[in-house]
């Protein structure tokens, strides 16, 4: 993750959550046991199966999830009615508000409740909360091959995305206050597009007419930023991440957009550009990933 001496020709801007890590498992996770403590009344009788069911739920509505106690909400909601996944993919915040106003619950104290799960989890199993943020297959490799400038915007707390930085991909030096991690960007629309606007006036930027990437898997992240008339900008959306099949097709008929695979991804953080055509000379997607 460091320079070339001669300046950099490229730089790139990487979401969290959805590009490098999937935290789905580790989410879902908190959620339920958050749930299950702050409505034990509901989840107490709830069995295995249906426990499960919720798991598998949750998972598939990840992609509509932007903070964290909204997944307390999905559970509770899956718990009460498991054919309610299109519907709360179909129209997510509205449906969230009238939810918490029928129910008459604050949602600070369900995020207050959240993260206390999540943290007294990293506080007392580091391992396991490790086990359920995995990187994505390649992720870890191509990072540390990596030879441009990486910057982090996540809407990840500072100190769970380092944790997992210096964790699953040996990177003691992004601390929480590093200059390269810009966290906590909530809401994403708006926060992601001024982290891109304070590293564009970044010197390894500014001064050194690099291509500027940004890699990100919410469709609205990206539509905000293109929105925003940010100049010098490739941005992409990362099909592997949380979207679903409908945000990937109007990204990809989207002009300024490209999406883009896993081994398409491992392509450009290697060389800077996606290679997309096999003439016997430029490596495979397979070389790629094995850092031929």
């Amino acid at each position: 993750m460091c320079a070339a001496a001669a300046g950099p020709t490229d730089v790139f801007v990487l979401d969290f959550d959805g590009v490098l890590v999937d935290s789905e498992p580790e989410v879902s996770s908190s959620a339920y046991a958050a749930a299950r403590d702050y409505w034990p009344a509901l989840f107490s009788p709830a069995t295995a199966a249906q426990q499960q069911q919720v798991m598998e739920g949750l998972r598939s509505t990840r992609p509509v999830l932007v903070r964290g106690y909204e997944s307390m909400v999905m559970a509770r909601m899956l718990l009460e009615d498991p054919g309610c996944v299109d519907g709360i993919l179909a129209d997510w915040h509205p449906l969230l508000h009238k939810t918490l106003d029928r129910w008459g619950e604050s949602w600070e104290q369900l995020q207050t409740s959240f993260e206390q799960h999540r943290a007294a989890w990293l506080a007392s199993d580091k391992a396991g909360w490790l086990d359920r943020n995995r990187p994505y297959e390649g992720m870890v490799e191509a990072m540390a091959s990596c030879e441009y400038p990486i910057y982090i915007a996540s809407s990840k707390a500072a100190h769970r995305v380092s944790t997992l930085m210096q964790e699953h991909f040996a990177l003691p030096d992004l601390t929480p206050d590093s200059p390269r991690l810009f966290a906590s960007l909530l809401p994403p629309e708006e926060k992601k597009v001024e982290a891109l606007q304070t590293i564009a006036e970044r010197p390894v930027c500014r001064d050194s007419g690099a291509q500027l990437h940004f890699v990100d898997d919410r469709l609205d992240t990206l539509l905000a930023v293109q929105a925003a008339g940010l100049q010098g900008w490739k941005l992409y959306m990362a099909d592997w991440g949380y979207n679903t099949a409908a945000e990937r097709k109007q990204a990809k008929a989207t002009p300024g957009i490209r999406l883009l695979s896993r081994p398409q991804f491992l392509e450009l953080l290697k060389w800077g550009v996606v290679m997309g055509v096999d003439d016997g000379c430029e490596p495979t997607a397979e070389e790629v990933a094995a850092g031929v």
